[in-house]
C-alpha cells in the first residue's frame, strides 16, 4: 500500500488536488513503471523498464451497502461479510461535505461495521438541525443494527468531525464509545449548539483567514482566535474512553498540535 498512499501529482499539476474515489463500487486503475536512475519528472518521454496495471478496490466482496435514512438522519452504513456481530465504527469527516463514502467500506471490508454520516447540509435539514442530538441519533441507530457489537464501538473523526467527536465524549450522556480515534481536529471548536451558530461565530471570525504567498488558504489562525475563550473549550477532563490524537506539524487548517498540548495539560489537570 505504500505505493499508493506515497503518491504525488506529476510536475505541472493543479495545486490542491485531492485524490477521492466518489465511486467506490469502481476501482482505482493505478499504472506502476520502473524506470532507469532516478526521474522527477518528463516520464512521458522515457521508455519503462518494466510496467503493471493494477486495481485498487475499496470495497471487498461480500460487503453490504445501507442507505441511512431513518431519525432524520442521512449517512451509509457499511457490514462486512460473514455473520457477525461486527465492531462497529461512527465515521465522522470534516467540513468539507458531502457523503465521502471510501474510508468506511474500507473498513468494512476489513471486519468493521462502518456507518459514515452525513451533517453538512444534509438531505432536507438544515444546519440549524445539525446538533448534539444529531450525532447521538446517529450513534444509536450504529449501536442498535443486529449486526453491530454493542459493547465493541469507535468514532473516528477528521478535522471538524475531529473536534465534533471530542465534544460529543466530553458532554453526551448517549456517545459512549470503547475507543475513538481523531485526526488533525480540535478541542477548541465547542458543539453545545447547532452547526449553524458554530459556524456564524466563525463568520465573526472571518478575518483571522488568509491567503498565503502560495495561494494556499490558511485557516488555522481562525480556530486559534478561540483558543482564549474558555467557553469554545470542551471539558476533555471528562473523557473516560481510550483516545488517539494524529496531528500533522505542518496543518494549517487546524492549530492541531497546539491543541493536542492544551490537550493534554486538561487531562493532566484532572487526574
Amino acid at each position: 500500500m505504500g505505493l499508493m498512499w506515497s503518491m504525488r501529482p506529476i510536475p505541472g499539476s493543479r495545486h490542491g488536488l485531492r485524490l477521492r474515489m466518489k465511486d467506490i463500487f469502481t476501482p482505482m486503475v493505478v499504472n506502476i513503471s520502473v524506470y532507469s536512475g532516478h526521474l522527477s519528472q518528463g516520464f512521458s518521454q522515457q521508455m519503462p523498464l518494466a510496467s503493471r496495471v493494477t486495481e485498487r478496490w475499496y470495497i471487498a466482496p461480500g460487503v453490504k451497502r445501507v442507505d441511512i435514512r431513518d431519525k432524520e438522519v442521512r449517512g451509509t452504513l457499511f457490514l462486512p461479510s460473514g455473520p457477525g456481530p461486527h465492531p462497529g465504527v461512527l465515521d465522522l469527516w470534516g467540513a468539507g461535505g458531502g457523503l465521502l463514502e471510501y474510508r468506511s467500506s474500507l473498513l468494512a471490508s476489513h471486519g468493521f461495521a462502518s456507518m459514515v454520516l452525513e451533517y453538512i447540509n444534509p438531505e432536507n435539514l438544515r444546519l440549524e438541525e445539525i446538533d448534539a442530538s444529531y450525532f447521538e441519533r446517529a450513534y444509536q441507530i450504529l449501536k442498535n443494527h443486529p449486526m453491530v457489537q454493542k459493547d465493541h464501538l469507535a468514532v473516528l473523526g477528521l478535522c471538524l468531525g475531529s473536534a465534533i467527536t471530542i465534544s460529543m465524549l466530553a458532554f453526551s450522556k448517549v456517545i459512549k464509545p470503547q475507543c475513538c480515534v481523531c485526526i488533525s481536529g480540535s478541542h477548541l471548536m465547542l458543539l453545545d449548539k447547532s452547526l449553524f451558530e458554530l459556524f456564524e461565530e466563525f463568520n465573526r471570525n472571518a478575518d483571522k483567514v488568509y491567503v498565503n504567498e502560495d495561494n494556499q488558504v490558511i485557516h488555522r489562525e481562525l480556530v486559534s482566535s478561540l483558543h482564549c475563550n474558555q467557553s469554545f473549550k470542551s471539558d476533555v477532563g471528562r473523557i473516560k474512553c481510550p483516545l488517539l490524537l494524529v496531528n500533522g506539524d505542518d496543518d494549517q487548517t487546524v492549530p492541531a498540535v497546539e491543541s493536542a498540548e492544551d490537550f493534554l495539560m486538561k487531562i493532566m489537570d484532572h487526574q
